[in-house]
């Protein structure tokens, strides 16, 4: 209905809250308390219960890209070298 409360839940964590609009739709991010990798299921409470799934997907970096610009570096420098003296 126009104006009621949406609580968003995942396996009975909080996640979201809104309001639905003149129409009875609603639009709300949905923040997750921890990350787990994997499909997650979603309730809206919103008078009728609705449903939906989120992917969550992790992934890591060394953070460290200095060694490939130097080897990229090397390669582009050797390739004007043999282009200018051949």
């Amino acid at each position: 209905m126009p104006g009621e409360p949406v609580n968003l839940t995942s396996n009975g964590d909080k996640v979201g809250h809104a309001y639905a609009d003149g129409t009875g739709a609603f639009t709300t991010a949905v923040e997750f308390t921890r990350i787990e990798a994997g499909r997650h299921t979603v309730v809206a409470d919103c008078g009728v219960r609705l449903t939906g799934t989120v992917d969550q997907v992790v992934t890591s970096s060394s953070g460290g890209h200095s060694g490939t610009l130097v080897v990229l570096v090397f390669f582009v420098l050797a390739g004007i070298t043999a282009i200018r003296f051949p």
